[in-house]
C-alpha cells in the first residue's frame, strides 16, 4: 500500500478527533505559567537582592522552571543573571508562548538559535509545520547538535498535509524521550548500520504518526534500553508490529490496526495493553494475530483481546475454540486480563472460555460485553454447567469488571458462572450502557 492511501485511513477520523489524540496525550510540562511567588508574613523588605546571591547551581535551577519567555529576560536583572540562563540546559514549552503571536516562530528560533546547549527539554506542538519545513530542518539539526533529551513535536493542521520528519532527528542521540503527532517518520530504509542509535532512550510515544514496519524495527533495534512504547492511532503503514527490547516494560497499541502483533523478545515486559486494535481494512478479512513468546515470563497486563477481532498464538500454538489448553500454551505470570467478547454468540463463548484456561493465575478480569447482529442464542446455562474446572476462575480471581451491560440473558448466564464457581472472588463491578 502507497503513502496516499495510508493518509486516506488516517483521514476518516474526524478533524477534531485527530488532534485530540496527540494533544491531549503530551507529557505533563515540567514547567507551569501559573505558579506564585510569596514572602513570608511579617517580612520587612530591607532592598537586599538575595536571590542573585544565590549560588549558581541554585539560580540555574530557578531558570530552569520558568517559562521561556521569561527565562530569556533574566540576564537583564543583574550583571550576575547574566550568563545564567545560557548556562542553564533549555527548556522550552512553546505552549508558553502566545500562539496568536505571528512572530512566535521567529522567537522560537532565535531561542533554539542563541542557546549554546545542551537541551534539556523541547516541546513544540502548536506549529503548522507544512508551513515552515525550512525552520523545522534547521531545528532539528540544531535539536540533535545540541543533545536534546525530552522532545516532544506535533504537526497542526491535520491529516491531509503530513509532514516528514528530517533525518537530522535520527541523530539526536542523547534523547531519553521522544514524542511525536501527526508527522511521517524519517526515511529509515537506506540508513546504514550504526546510524541513529538512541543509547538513552526509555520513552518513544507515536501518536496519528506515519511509519512503516522497518522504522519501527530500526527503533527499536536503535533503542537498548527503551522501556516504554506507546503507539496511538497507528494506522495505515504499519502492518507489523514486532515487540523486541531486552529493557521494554510497557507497550501501549491504542486505536490501531496491524495485521501482527507479536511479542518476540521482550523478556521484562510487563504490560501489554491494546484497546480498539484490529487488522487493517485493505485484508482478506483475517483476524489480527497477537502472538506471546514461551519466554514473555515478565508479563502482567494483557489486553484488551477481543474474541471477534484478535487470534491468540501462544508460542506455537493458536488458540481456538477446541483448542486443548496445555501448560506449553500458558502464560501464569499474566495477572490482569481484559476481554471483548460477544456473549450472545456461541462460538466467542468458547473462545472466552480457552482463553481464561491460557492465563491460569489471573487475579483481576476485565469484560466488555459486545453486541451481536443476530446472537447464535440466549443464554448457555447447560454450557457453564457442564464446564470443566477453570484454575483461574476456580482459584485466583478476586475481581471482575464487566463493561457495556445490557442484562441480556446471556450476560446474566455469565454473571452467575463466575459469582458460583469464583471461589476467591471479593468483588464484581458491572457498568451498564
Amino acid at each position: 500500500m502507497d503513502l496516499e492511501e495510508g493518509l486516506e485511513d488516517l483521514i476518516l477520523l474526524p478533524y477534531e478527533a485527530f488532534f485530540s489524540r496527540p494533544l491531549a496525550c503530551l507529557p505533563v510540562p515540567a514547567v507551569t505559567v501559573d505558579g506564585t511567588l510569596s514572602a513570608a508574613d511579617g517580612e520587612a523588605d530591607d532592598g537586599v537582592d538575595r536571590i542573585s546571591a544565590l549560588p549558581d547551581d541554585l539560580r540555574r535551577r530557578i531558570v530552569s522552571r520558568l517559562p521561556v519567555k521569561d527565562a530569556v529576560r533574566t540576564p537583564a536583572l543583574s550583571t550576575r543573571w547574566r550568563r545564567v540562563w545560557h548556562s542553564t540546559p533549555l527548556v522550552l514549552y512553546d505552549k508558553h508562548l502566545d500562539p496568536a503571536d505571528p512572530a512566535r516562530v521567529t522567537a522560537v528560533d532565535r531561542v533554539l538559535v542563541g542557546h549554546p546547549g545542551p537541551f534539556d527539554t523541547v516541546h513544540l506542538a502548536l506549529f503548522f509545520f507544512d508551513e515552515h519545513e525550512r525552520e523545522l530542518g534547521r531545528w532539528s539539526r540544531l535539536l540533535a547538535d545540541r543533545g536534546v533529551r525530552d522532545l516532544a513535536l506535533v504537526s497542526l493542521p491535520g491529516p491531509t498535509d503530513l509532514v516528514r520528519l528530517p533525518a537530522d532527528i535520527l541523530r539526536c542521540a542523547e534523547l531519553e524521550r521522544l514524542y511525536l503527532g501527526c508527522l511521517m517518520f524519517p526515511e529509515t530504509a537506506d540508513l546504514p548500520d550504526g546510524t541513529g542509535v538512541f543509547p538513552h532512550l526509555r520513552q518513544l510515544a507515536m501518536v496519528c504518526t506515519l511509519f512503516e514496519d522497518r522504522d519501527l524495527d530500526h527503533m527499536l533495534a536503535s533503542s537498548p534500553v527503551l522501556e516504554i512504547l506507546a503507539l496511538f492511532v497507528s494506522m495505515g503503514k504499519t502492518k507489523h508490529v514486532r515487540l523486541r527490547g531486552q529493557k521494554l516494560q510497557c507497550v501501549l497499541f491504542l486505536e490501531s490496526t496491524a495485521f501482527e502483533l507479536a511479542v518476540v523478545d521482550a523478556p521484562r515486559l510487563e504490560r501489554l495493553v491494546m484497546w480498539e486494535t484490529s487488522a487493517p481494512p485493505d485484508g482478506d478479512g483475517s483476524l489480527m494475530e497477537v502472538k506471546i513468546t514461551e519466554g514473555a515470563s515478565a508479563l502482567k497486563v494483557l489486553g484488551y483481546l477481543g474474541m471477534g477481532a484478535h487470534k491468540l498464538q501462544i508460542g506455537n500454538r493458536v488458540i481456538k475454540a477446541g483448542t486443548n489448553v496445555s501448560p506449553r500454551s500458558m502464560v501464569p505470570s499474566v495477572k490482569i486480563l481484559a476481554l471483548k467478547v460477544n456473549l450472545g454468540v456461541f462460538k466467542e463463548i468458547k473462545m472466552l472460555v480457552n482463553f481464561l484456561r491460557c492465563f491460569p493465575n489471573i487475579e483481576t478480569l476485565h469484560v466488555e460485553s459486545a453486541r451481536a447482529d443476530e446472537p447464535t442464542g440466549n443464554n448457555y446455562i447447560e454450557f457453564f454447567k457442564e464446564l470443566s474446572p477453570i484454575e483461574c476462575v476456580q482459584s485466583h480471581i478476586k475481581m471482575v469488571v464487566l463493561y457495556e451491560i445490557y442484562a441480556d440473558p446471556s450476560e446474566v448466564t455469565f454473571l452467575k458462572y463466575m459469582t458460583q464457581r469464583a471461589n476467591e472472588l471479593k468483588k464484581m463491578t458491572l457498568c451498564a450502557f
